[in-house]
């Protein structure tokens, strides 16, 4: 056997050797350690995390993650990682200021994943990051970072995630990227202050799969601002103030599969813009201001799949205007539809019944609750077996005949929907008025700091899994219906008549949502006085009830204690009064 042949046989027993927990971290509760196969992972929370460190100095450990989290370091100096194998480091929600040129000195070829996220950074570390050729994924996320104006990445040929999000940047210069354009898959730019798209920067990008710019402040989606991204399959610009879509925005965009363009200000979308992303399967465009539906918009989309025009001002929709798409699941909730007549959504390329949901033969979904939908026609109705079509919250619910859920050829009348609409006027017909979009999505509040002890659980995942960023689906509900499943049914008007009818009694009914008071003159007094809760019974229910928890808290172990909520809370750990009196990792005072 050769010497490397008994190298590679006896490594994996080595390795396992090196992992394992330290007895210093047992006994203890500011770190806790769990032992895996390749290595140990640290998790470290307070102001002793900085000592742990040197502790682990001595001891010869595989390192699979560490982190040191609420420490208040403020920089971390020269060698503070020396002779430790660490293949992933968390140094967030501390008060990083400043990272020494060799800071990470002995991790370059070892620590692939690097997050110093919630801290005080003024700008990307380049110095200390130089040379870090194993390292795949950096996460420099809510910093105050600003712009980016000369290559930052050297020597980092590994780089696949890269996480920008909350901070300050306005601006990227074109060089940026030029060290990490071979490799670099996800790009998260976040929350931040673009007002355009980087064009320049992100050219050349070939590998990158996923370009996340959500809630910036981008107005116009200008030509050829996205060239040679051939491998681009996520783009997320929710969140912005896009008006305009130009042609040939993104004129090589055959693997995207993922558009996300809700909480804008879209308007309209000219015909054929859309076209160059003919490969497209998801489409968010909710929470825009679209007021109609062109025939044209959406043609050449022969791959669409899931649509979202939720929160829009939708009152018409051309007919065939989804026609020669192969739609799975449209969302056309809190829109102004007041009415759906059998021609809304017809198209011929998928006919199977005239004036029918039929023409779109794939679709599974669509949601039209929160209109103004008065009136359905008959024929409207008619579909696929598999199509459900959701009605809720639509003056036609509040009528003794109104169903809220179409399944398949069945309708379905959910009495434990709330249907707060039939509280309101819903007869005036005000068709200048949309609902309000109470569901808008507001513009999230970036680097919160954990509080609780379930926010400061790190994940630990395998390297594989955190490596790249998955190519997620959009937040759509899923239904679990298999065809198998699922049987013919015909619709029985006569019964389904029959069982909408109103008991006798249901004013007084104890599972009907909004009652009549007791002494109203509506109440049936005959059901009133046979009401078999007496005063008595009550009394004795309560009585029982008293004697059981007493039974309960008498059982409890000595350790749990019930107190008042009106008591004040225990602090067990006095934080620092002075915030710039704190202690660093060299144990200096800062």
């Amino acid at each position: 056997m050769t010497p490397y042949q008994l190298i590679l046989f006896f490594y994996p027993f080595v390795h396992c050797a090196l992992a394992f927990c330290p007895t210093f971290l047992k006994n203890q509760t500011t770190c806790s350690c769990f032992a895996y196969i390749d290595g140990v992972v640290i998790r470290c929370n307070g102001q002793n995390g900085p000592a742990i460190v040197e502790q682990l100095k001595e001891t010869p450990i595989e390192i699979r993650e560490l982190a040191l989290e609420n420490a208040n370091i403020v920089e971390i100096g020269r060698n503070a990682f020396r002779n430790l194998r660490i293949k992933k480091l968390i140094l967030d929600n501390n008060r990083i200021r400043a990272l020494h040129p060799q800071a990470f000195r002995g991790l370059e070829s070892v620590m692939l994943e690097l997050s110093i996220s919630k801290n005080k950074l003024t700008e990307i570390p380049t110095d200390s990051l130089i040379a870090m050729r194993a390292l795949r994924v950096l996460s420099l996320r809510c910093n105050n970072i600003g712009d980016i104006k000369s290559p930052v990445f050297h020597n980092m040929s590994s780089m696949i995630d890269l996480n920008l999000e909350c901070n300050q940047i306005c601006n990227i210069e074109g060089s940026v990227f030029n060290d990490v354009k071979d490799t670099l898959q996800n790009l998260i730019l976040d929350n931040n202050c673009l007002s355009t798209v980087p064009s320049e920067a992100l050219q050349g990008l070939d590998n990158l799969i996923g370009l996340h710019m959500k809630y910036n402040q981008i107005k116009h989606l200008e030509k050829m601002q996205l060239i040679n991204l051939s491998s681009l399959t996520i783009l997320s610009l929710t969140g912005n103030q896009i008006s305009v879509i130009e042609n040939d925005f993104m004129p090589q965009a055959e693997n995207l599969r993922y558009l996300y363009l809700g909480n804008n200000n879209l308007a309209t979308i000219d015909a054929g813009v859309l076209r160059q992303f003919k490969q497209v399967q998801v489409i968010d465009m909710s929470y825009n201001h679209f007021t109609k539906i062109t025939s044209d918009m959406f043609s050449g989309l022969e791959h669409l799949q899931h649509l979202n025009l939720e929160g829009n001002q939708i009152k018409d929709i051309t007919p065939g205007a989804f026609a020669t798409t192969p739609l799975l699941l449209l969302w056309l909730r809190n829109n102004c539809l007041g009415t759906v007549s059998p021609n809304l959504f017809q198209g011929t390329p998928f006919l199977r019944q005239p004036l029918s949901f039929a023409h779109l033969a794939n679709l599974h979904t669509l949601d039209l609750s929160h209109n103004k939908i008065h009136t359905l026609e008959p024929s409207s109705i008619i579909g696929s077996d598999y199509l459900m079509v959701r009605l809720q919250e639509n003056p036609m619910v509040c009528l003794q005949d109104g169903f809220h859920v179409m399944n398949g050829k069945e309708a379905i009348n959910l009495t434990t929907e709330p249907n707060l609409i039939c509280q309101t006027n819903h007869t005036n017909n005000l068709e200048d008025i949309c609902p309000k979009n109470s569901d808008a999505p507001q513009l999230p509040i970036c680097c919160l700091k954990s509080t609780t002890k379930a926010d400061k659980a790190i994940s630990t995942l395998p390297l594989e899994t955190t490596a790249t960023t998955p190519i997620t689906v959009p937040t759509y509900e899923s239904l679990s219906i298999h065809p198998n499943s699922i049987h013919n049914k015909k619709f029985n008007i006569e019964r389904f008549m029959r069982l909408s009818q109103r008991p006798v009694g249901y004013r007084t009914s104890p599972f009907l949502r909004y009652r009549l008071p007791a002494q109203s003159k509506s109440a049936n007094p005959a059901l009133l006085d046979k009401s078999p809760t007496s005063e008595a019974t009550q009394v004795e229910r309560s009585s029982r009830l008293s004697k059981h928890l007493e039974k309960i808290r008498a059982q409890l172990p000595p350790y749990v204690r019930i107190e008042s909520k009106d008591k004040e809370e225990l602090v067990e750990f006095m934080s620092d009064s002075h915030v710039d009196s704190v202690q660093t990792q060299d144990g200096k005072q800062k």
